[in-house]
């Protein structure tokens, strides 16, 4: 698997092909957007959604973790999609796997569990953004002064690529502009907003086994 590099401010992330940036300067796994209790959320309003696709994305962060062995978890929002279900606990069971790491979430719009879950687990919640350096992780996009750098989620974004006879496929991807970059979300069960080329942004689309640069 390929991934790209990028340098700002003389820090090293790697866009990853599991839709994560690793951070290698501060050795942080940076991930958007799991949307765990998704499925069961669905499931309990009478959708039927595959509860294999929340076991998908455990097992994604699982090698994650497995493979990098960072120091540090960064969730930037969106961790679990709705009120309590049996996914928070098969999300604790991982966490429990990882104890030497630190997870720490930044609260996203879908963030609304009550404190004790987070607490139980071992979770550093930080309520709107987390400032380190001139680097600012949040999930939303806010304001920025100057020389700071903003990664953030939310968005889901995505871009369509295509081909020969009218084909096309929309990939997930990272988006860069000026001083901000938008993460893909990490979550299987996610849909993707449509995102445009323009003058000044770099997009990064994800394939199961790279990060393409166009």
């Amino acid at each position: 698997m390929s991934g790209q590099l990028l340098t700002l401010h003389d820090h090293v992330f790697e866009l990853l092909p599991q839709k994560a940036i690793y951070w290698h300067d501060t050795q942080t796994l940076i991930v958007a957007d799991i949307h765990l209790g998704k499925a069961s959320h669905f499931r309990k309003n009478g959708l039927p959604i595959p509860m294999e696709s929340g076991m998908d994305d455990l097992q994604q962060l699982d090698f994650l973790l497995k493979t990098y062995k960072p120091k540090r978890l960064l969730i930037l929002g969106d961790l679990f999609h709705s009120e309590y279900n049996q996914e928070w606990e098969f999300f604790g069971a991982l966490r429990r796997t990882y104890s030497e790491i630190e997870f720490h979430l930044v609260r996203g719009n879908h963030d609304i569990l009550k404190e004790h879950h987070y607490s139980t687990y071992d979770i550093e919640v930080h309520a709107k953004v987390l400032k380190e350096n001139n680097f600012i992780f949040s999930h939303d996009e806010i304001p920025l002064k100057e020389r700071q750098f903003l990664f953030t989620g939310h968005i889901h974004p995505g871009f369509v690529l295509y081909g020969k006879g009218k084909q096309s496929i929309t990939l997930p991807c990272f988006y860069k502009k000026k001083s901000t970059l938008i993460m893909p979300a990490f979550g299987w069960l996610t849909g993707l907003a449509h995102m445009h080329a323009e003058k000044n942004v770099d997009i990064f689309v994800v394939t199961e086994e790279a990060v393409w640069r166009l």
